[in-house]
């Protein structure tokens, strides 16, 4: 199942402003493949980062349990708001929208 991860925080603890975060953010970082794979998430897009303080991924998992852990090993619920939205692929959402009956 897909999973699209929209991380939002703070301009006081955005990574360009403080230290603190900057520091844990350039450590984990890297690693971030690493944790996906020990935590059973394939990384499919992103991270993706902006201006508006917003990370936003698209990652992929069997379980939302795994999601949880690599959002934990990677400690982006440190210094964000974390949410996790169960998602599908176009063709997935198409094929569900054909087999419901309209309600109007």
């Amino acid at each position: 199942m897909h999973f699209v991860l929209i991380a939002t925080h703070d301009p006081e603890v955005c990574p360009t402003a403080n230290a603190t975060t900057r520091d844990l953010l350039l450590k984990t970082a890297p690693d971030m493949p690493n944790l996906a794979q020990k935590t059973g998430v394939d990384i499919v897009a992103g991270p993706f980062v902006n201006r508006e303080h917003t990370i936003v991924a698209v990652v992929q998992s069997d379980k939302v349990e795994n999601v949880d852990r690599f959002l934990m090993e990677a400690r982006l619920p440190h210094w964000n708001r974390v949410r996790v939205l169960p998602s599908l692929t176009m063709e997935e959402g198409l094929a569900e929208v054909q087999a419901q009956t309209p309600i109007f």
